[in-house]
């Protein structure tokens, strides 16, 4: 029911992952979306006992909330919803609407916990309560999605700091303060 919903799709096309961190650009989401399904079909090759389904399902939704968080308007913000709310409460909101909509449609019940495990992956996506998942990851493609979620964001920070750094002829980057480091680009040979 996501996929079909136009306005839903233009705006994971459109919006970023991020207003400065990872994927901090237009159409960002729908490449970090691309990027962690590619990642976890891999992942599944390694671990077959991952549920690739559950897991695929977990990736497209967990940051669905931040087409309604952020905002693409003049350049890249929080809408008040998302400085309210928060994209992990607003993808759950639209999950449930989503769930009401099918059992409207096909008069037949959700299964109760296969709900429950889509709403903990968007939930416990951030992976500790630090990073503001109000749960911990508690089943084996929940951990997953946050790996390689988490893994997805650093590498993507880590190659467009060297891509972007404006210290082109070091062979550091620029100290960069939201990750409390330089990052070694590497000797340049010839």
């Amino acid at each position: 029911f996501f996929l079909v919903d136009e306005t839903i799709m233009q705006a994971l096309a459109e919006t970023p992952a991020g207003v400065k961190a990872h994927h901090a650009y237009a159409g960002g989401l729908v490449e970090h979306v691309v990027t962690l399904l590619k990642s976890a079909e891999k992942m599944c090759e390694v671990y077959p006992d991952i549920d690739l389904e559950l897991l695929q399902a977990g990736v497209f939704l967990h940051d669905i909330g931040k087409t309604r968080e952020l905002s693409c308007a003049a350049g890249f913000s929080y809408t008040d919803e998302g400085q309210l709310l928060g994209h992990l409460m607003i993808g759950v909101e639209m999950l449930t609407a989503k769930i009401l909509k099918v059992v409207e449609l096909t008069n037949e019940p959700f299964p109760q916990e296969l709900e429950w495990r889509l709403k903990h992956m968007i939930l416990s996506h951030h992976g500790s309560y630090e990073f503001g998942s109000p749960r911990l990851p508690m089943t084996p493609e929940a951990i997953l999605l946050h790996v390689i979620d988490n893994l997805d964001a650093k590498l993507h920070e880590f190659t467009r700091a060297i891509q972007d750094d404006p210290n082109g002829s070091s062979h550091w980057t620029l100290f960069i303060p939201r990750l409390d480091r330089k990052i070694f680009k590497g000797i340049k040979r010839i």
